[in-house]
């Protein structure tokens, strides 16, 4: 089977998203420059825990953050700026997750979820591309938390399978700001494939129980080397052989 570049759909909703959040500066004069006044106390709660649990999964402890940061331990807590500061600067030492790069991924997983019409207006930009024929979907790292959204929510048909590639999906402090109870999309007429890397601290958990339960279950598989620096990339995914022959047969399989 031949797949032309028209038979290829990418909504890159990046740019659009950008603009929606408006204060969407650089990390450098946002976060670095401005320190902690002003920041928003929800705000700052989203970013240690989705942060920590990237250092967590990096095997990163908090008297390496500590020290890092040049702080005391005792003066870890949900809404401590230094705190979520250090635990970015000691990802960008312990890993080869950059800071700029890091931060843009909370930052925007934070404004999709908490604000409703970033969500709605994203959600309709994606699902405005969607084709009439049978299709494939694969959302990558943010992409999987906007696909899960829009696919559980609307009634979107001819879905062939969905294909879940580097998904934070099963993150407590995403899950929660979900609708419950998690449910596998009806739209997908073979189910859910969901591939990471074990090494991609980003999407470390197997969207299966006690991380992101459904019923029927989601399909895991957890062998994909990504060759990207941050193991998190998506050309790393897209290349693994079982990820490519997974979406080859999806869109063969009529």
């Amino acid at each position: 089977m031949n797949i032309s570049e028209e038979d290829i759909i990418f909504p890159y909703y990046g740019k659009m998203l950008m603009k929606l959040i408006d204060d969407r500066n650089s990390y450098q004069e946002d976060v670095i420059e401005k320190g902690s006044n002003g920041v928003d106390p929800e705000f700052a709660l989203f970013c240690s825990e989705f942060l920590g649990q990237v250092a967590v999964n990096a095997n990163i402890t908090d008297d390496k953050i500590a020290a890092i940061g040049n702080i005391a331990v005792t003066e870890k807590g949900p809404q401590n700026w230094p705190w979520v500061l250090a635990i970015l600067r000691a990802i960008d030492s312990e890993s080869d997750f950059g800071q700029d790069t890091l931060w843009a991924i909370t930052n925007d997983v934070y404004h999709y979820l908490k604000n409703p019409f970033i969500r709605k207006t994203i959600n309709e930009f994606v699902t405005s591309f969607l084709p009439d024929e049978k299709c494939v979907w694969v959302g990558h790292s943010l992409g999987t938390v906007i696909s899960y959204d829009i696919l559980s929510k609307y009634n979107i048909p001819n879905i062939n399978e969905i294909i879940s590639v580097g998904s934070p999906l099963g993150m407590k402090v995403i899950k929660r700001n979900l609708e419950s109870p998690l449910l596998m999309p009806p739209c997908s007429i073979n189910g859910w494939y969901n591939a990471f890397d074990k090494n991609d601290t980003v999407s470390l958990f197997p969207l299966s129980k006690p991380h992101f339960t459904t019923d029927p279950i989601i399909t895991n598989f957890e062998g994909v080397k990504n060759d990207t620096k941050n193991k998190h990339g998506i050309t790393g995914y897209l290349k693994d052989k079982e990820v490519a022959l997974r979406i080859y047969n999806a869109l063969t399989n009529n």
